[in-house]
């Protein structure tokens, strides 16, 4: 009897946690489409540098290949940051806000870029636009 008790509640583990692996994959889904959605055309960005410089980029070309990068990338909704500081945020005409953590805010939900090799290719690519401006910008980075 022990036995069967012990079986079924061990097969009933293992059923919920399959569930539940299921229920965070459907919620991973949405909310990469949810991220990906909200980018339909260029849109203006300011970038905002860890060392008080400000840059707002006017190259059509430029904010169209950050939206492309942040398009591709996959996201996790999270409750909230785990980490602090960064050297840069991107700031765009709507309720948007990246950080070069890899932490995106859309309407105040918060996303976070599960691939660290997506978010640090982005980082040298904003890093670098500003330089090309300020070359002084982000010293020791």
């Amino acid at each position: 009897m022990k036995t069967w008790i012990i079986s079924t509640c061990a097969a009933l583990l293992i059923l919920s946690g399959t569930t539940a692996c299921g229920k965070q994959e459907v919620v991973t889904q949405q909310s990469e489409k949810n991220v990906t959605e909200l980018f339909t055309t260029s849109e203006p960005i300011v970038v905002h540098y860890g060392d008080g410089h400000t840059i707002q980029l006017d190259d059509r070309l430029m904010e169209e290949l950050i939206i492309k990068k942040l398009k591709a990338m996959p996201y996790t909704k999270v409750s909230g940051p785990a980490e602090v500081g960064q050297n840069f945020t991107l700031e765009f005409s709507s309720d948007k806000t990246y950080y070069s953590t890899g932490y995106f805010v859309i309407a105040k939900k918060v996303y976070k870029v599960t691939d660290k090799e997506l978010v640090s290719e982005l980082s040298k690519y904003v890093i670098d636009v500003g330089r090309n401006s300020i070359p002084e910008l982000l010293p020791g980075v």
